[in-house]
């Protein structure tokens, strides 16, 4: 282990209202804010740890500089440790970027230098990394660790062209990982260990290359998928198997809801859901909401169920976006759009209970947000990467 790093820290009590690094909290007590002073972001490993991608803006306007893949535990933040990712070497390990925790793993994916294709590794703390899969390009590689697969694509594109190639963009894959190669011209995906959550387009036009290597437009000659009822779909979100077989449509309107987006919770067990119902904004058409959702992701459920109102009336209506969830179903989310004030909020499914946990000026300092395994924990990264823990009193460890 590298010498240990120590970070400036703030503890500041939220016992009245304060005005802190543009942060304001409500009146409460039973919250402590934390400024661990370092610059980054990164996951929850476990309850006692939090990886960060420690780094630095050389001047305003300029990109973030990765300096390496640190973690600490809230606990102790001055006590910041880094992550001994040898035999990786320290040029490659500043092109680090998107760490997710699964399983208690840390995943971060490393550009190459030519920025054309990518490397995905897993390490846990003590341990030396190890090469999970070589991206053929420069996209994240999707990988569910308790399905033990990585989910790859046959499509790649060259100046807006989809071409299917006859292998997958898989060049490596640890052994006793599978590969699932889908040609798919969508990114957004959300795997669980048995089924795909996979959002479906359906384009009126596409890009096609001439025998002259000029690229002209066409109308699209595959027609829109239809589902098993014959219904015609052109964008939706649809379950899979691990067969690339439809299991069923998601459908984001079902009678009495209306679902705005959604988050996958860790176990790949339910999509959480920002909702509403007709009538929640009075005579007012928002298309926001003020509601939370979860739909069962068991390949037989094809129902969203409400967990929680935050909206109390009609006449103050709720504008929720950008949910986070743990294992447990604590659920945080941002209030935003209709007030001058922008709230973050929590949902404890012990108590289902819902609370404001603090305002903020605008959205810019509520970015990144996570909440711990056990709800104890909260993570937020400031517009300027500044890492804040806050601290939920009377949670049991």
């Amino acid at each position: 282990m590298r010498p240990q790093r120590h970070v400036v820290v703030f503890l500041l009590a939220l016992a009245g209202s304060l005005l802190w690094f543009g942060l304001t909290a409500e009146a409460k007590s039973d919250y402590d804010i934390i400024n661990t002073g370092i610059k980054g972001g990164g996951c929850w490993y476990d309850d006692s740890h939090f990886v960060v991608i420690q780094g630095h803006q050389p001047a305003p306007g300029q990109g973030f500089v990765v300096e390496g893949l640190y973690y600490l535990d809230p606990n102790q933040p001055k006590d910041l440790r880094r992550i001994d990712l040898s035999p990786i070497e320290p040029t490659l390990q500043k092109q680090i970027r998107d760490v997710t925790c699964q399983e208690q793993t840390i995943l971060f994916d490393i550009m190459a230098p030519d920025r054309k294709t990518s490397r995905l590794y897993r390490v846990k703390i003590g341990t030396q990394p190890k090469l999970v899969a070589d991206m053929r390009w420069a996209k994240p590689a999707v990988i569910s660790l308790k399905g033990q697969y990585v989910l790859g694509n046959k499509l790649t594109v060259d100046k807006g062209v989809w071409v299917e190639q006859a292998d997958c963009d898989v060049k490596f894959l640890e052994p006793g990982l599978k590969a699932l190669c889908w040609p798919r011209d969508t990114i957004p995906q959300w795997l669980t260990p048995q089924l795909v959550v996979n959002q479906y387009l359906w384009r009126e036009t596409i890009l096609v290359r001439e025998q002259d290597g000029n690229v002209k437009r066409i109308p699209n000659p595959k027609p829109p998928l239809r589902l098993a009822d014959g219904t015609e779909l052109k964008q939706g979100y649809l379950l899979r198997d691990l067969e690339n077989r439809i299991v069923h449509e998601i459908s984001m309107k079902q009678d009495p809801y209306q679902v705005v987006d959604f988050h996958l919770d860790p176990r790949g067990i339910y999509l959480y859901g920002v909702c509403y119902k007709a009538g929640d904004h009075g005579d007012k058409h928002y298309t926001v909401g003020g509601r939370i959702c979860r739909f069962r992701l068991d390949g037989q459920n094809q129902r969203w169920e409400e967990v929680v109102s935050v909206q109390q009336s009609p006449r103050d209506p709720f504008s929720l976006h950008a949910l986070d969830v743990n294992a447990q179903g604590d659920v945080l989310m941002i209030e935003r759009g209709h007030r001058s004030a922008i709230g973050l909020w929590m949902y404890d499914a012990q108590s289902k209970m819902v609370s404001k946990l603090l305002q903020v000026v605008s959205p810019e300092e509520l970015q990144g947000f996570r909440i711990s395994p056990n709800g104890r924990w909260i993570s937020v990264t400031k517009e300027s990467s500044q890492l804040i823990l806050i601290k939920r009193k009377g949670v049991t460890p």
